[in-house]
C-alpha cells in the first residue's frame, strides 16, 4: 500500500474530482494562480503586526528558557571534553 500524499490529506474529494480532469494547460494555470495565492498570503501573514507582536512576546518570554538552555548545553559539552581527555590520559594516549 502506498503513502497517502500531503494533498490527499488536505483537498476536499470535491477539489480532486472536479480538476482531475484539467488540460496541462489548464493545471498550468492553476498552478500559477495558486503560487500567487501562496505569495499573498505569506506577504499578509508578514504585514500582520498582530501576529509579529505575538511572535516577539514569544521570543521575549522564551528568551530565558533558551539562554538557560544553551549554558546547560556547554556545560554537557565541556564536561565530556574533560572526560574524554581523561581517559585518554589514563589510556596513555595524549
Amino acid at each position: 500500500m502506498s503513502k497517502e500524499k500531503k494533498w490527499e490529506k488536505i483537498l476536499s474529494d470535491t477539489y480532486v474530482s472536479t480538476n482531475l480532469s484539467l488540460s496541462e494547460e489548464e493545471a498550468t494555470a492553476k498552478l500559477i494562480e495558486a503560487q500567487f495565492a501562496i505569495k499573498q498570503i505569506n506577504q499578509e501573514k508578514e504585514d500582520d503586526t498582530q501576529l509579529s507582536s505575538a511572535r516577539e512576546i514569544v521570543k521575549e518570554l522564551g528568551a530565558g528558557y533558551s539562554a538557560a538552555s544553551k549554558h546547560e548545553k556547554a556545560k554537557v559539552e565541556f564536561l565530556l571534553e574533560i572526560i574524554e581527555g581523561r581517559r585518554y590520559a589514563k589510556a596513555g594516549v595524549k
